[in-house]
């Protein structure tokens, strides 16, 4: 009889977050009496069908390891890239080799900073993506009016034109694949310097179109330091930061 496939968490959290600024990378920033990261990894952690999450840093990173020593579920990695999509690749790689991950087994792929993925999101997305051949992505309609725009030698930026946005989704993470499929997909693009933006978008250098699988506001990236605030309003902790 054939064994149920497992759903595994990975969080790519080897940057060090050059547009955040500041001397602490974004996914350690507190956001409350938690770190960014550790409420990531909290909410890949609150539907119990994902088995284990794994956490991905640099080989001299020592904080991870102290934020989740004795978890039972979380496991650091030290094997970060390059760039990200080294990263995941590395982890992937490491996971079908060592620990036996297989070809049935799903992989959801989350921003490091996006801690306010919420549990009826993440559950929607593992019951839906399931049954679709590809796996899927949580993404956003693109609510503004888009523009094009060209920059003027004095450097001052204009509208080349309006993009329609009927069409358009803003994607999140986490991003749900089959492990081996999006390790053969990220290690072809990265032999033919495919540029990649997220997993998606390697599993579609295949000609396979992942399901797209309705997010929400709340779980938007943090990028910038002003970002920290944001998301802390959005999730009610706006007083509770440093």
């Amino acid at each position: 009889m054939a064994r149920p496939a497992r759903y595994f968490g990975l969080i790519p959290a080897g940057g060090v977050g050059k547009r955040f600024g500041g001397d602490t990378p974004k996914q350690y920033a507190l956001l409350g009496e938690l770190t960014v990261l550790e409420r990531s990894v909290n909410a890949m952690l609150a539907d119990d069908r994902v088995v284990r999450v794994y956490v991905v840093v640099s080989k001299d990173d020592t904080q991870a390891e102290r934020l989740f020593e004795g978890h039972p579920r979380v496991q650091v990695l030290k094997v970060a890239g390059r760039e990200r999509a080294n990263t995941v690749l590395n982890a992937l790689q490491h996971l079908l080799e060592q620990f036996k991950i297989d070809d049935t087994d799903w992989v959801l792929v989350h921003d490091a900073a996006r801690p306010g993925l919420s549990l009826s999101a993440l559950k929607r997305l593992i019951d839906e993506a399931s049954t679709h051949v590809a796996g899927g992505l949580l993404a956003l309609p693109v609510a503004d009016t888009l523009k094009k725009v060209n920059r003027t030698e004095d450097g001052e930026v204009v509208v080349q034109q309006t993009v329609p946005r009927d069409s358009l989704w803003a994607a999140q993470t986490p991003q749900m694949f089959r492990a081996q499929a999006l390790a053969l997909a990220i290690t072809e693009c990265l032999y033919k310097d495919v540029q990649l933006t997220d997993d998606a978008s390697a599993i579609e250098t295949m000609g396979i179109s992942p399901l797209i699988v309705e997010g929400h506001l709340e779980n938007m990236k943090i990028t910038h330091s002003a970002d920290l605030h944001t998301v802390a309003t959005l999730l009610g902790l706006e007083g509770k930061l440093a």
